[in-house]
């Protein structure tokens, strides 16, 4: 059972759709280092994989700052 999975900062066609100028540019400027759509579907297998006696409550998925 999974109770929730929170990605940090993720590189997606969202920040697009951004209109505050200030937020657009600290997210350009960190691109690099945001994780990635492949990040969270990796750990989402990971998760779903563990056997059923695993109770997994929550999971943080943050970047470490290193880029890709």
């Amino acid at each position: 059972m999974i109770g929730a999975i929170e990605p940090g900062m993720t590189a997606s066609e969202l920040h697009g759709h951004v209109t505050d100028q200030g937020v657009r540019e600290w997210t350009a400027g960190i691109k690099d280092i945001m994780l990635e759509s492949e990040d969270i579907a990796e750990t989402i297998a990971f998760t779903v994989s563990l056997p059923p006696r695993v109770n997994l409550q929550q999971g943080t998925i943050m970047p470490t700052g290193q880029p890709a």
